[in-house]
């Protein structure tokens, strides 16, 4: 019996460790990581190859390309949408909201993943 909860014990953990390995946490100690930053805030704005202008859904939202961007000058803007200093087609609230987690260095590690892999 003891056996068999062990073994419950031990499914249930790795079960859990690897649903939360495909979220992103910001803050915790580890290498900023861009692209997984980009698949969980931002593709579902900017889409896949950072592209993206308009959404599909009722309305015509206007989203700015951001692919192949110079990474940094893509990054003092992230950081001031973060700040709420920018407020750049309407979208500094959503953005701030997007980006307030994130720490400087999570933000240049976006930035280069965005300027260097979405060309």
């Amino acid at each position: 019996m003891k056996k068999i909860i062990l073994c419950a014990i031990v499914a249930s953990a790795t079960l859990l460790a690897a649903d939360s390995a495909s979220v992103y946490k910001s803050g915790v100690l580890l290498p900023a990581n861009g692209e997984a930053i980009y698949k969980q805030d931002c593709i579902q704005c900017h889409g896949a190859d950072g592209k993206q202008t308009t959404d599909s859904g009722f309305s015509r939202i206007v989203y700015s390309p951001i692919n192949g961007l110079d990474a940094a000058k893509l990054a003092k803007e992230l950081k001031d949408y973060r700040y709420g200093s920018v407020n750049k087609y309407g979208y500094g609230q959503l953005m701030k909201s997007t980006l307030v987690d994130l720490s400087y260095e999570e933000i240049d590690a976006l930035a280069e993943y965005i300027s260097t892999n979405m060309k």
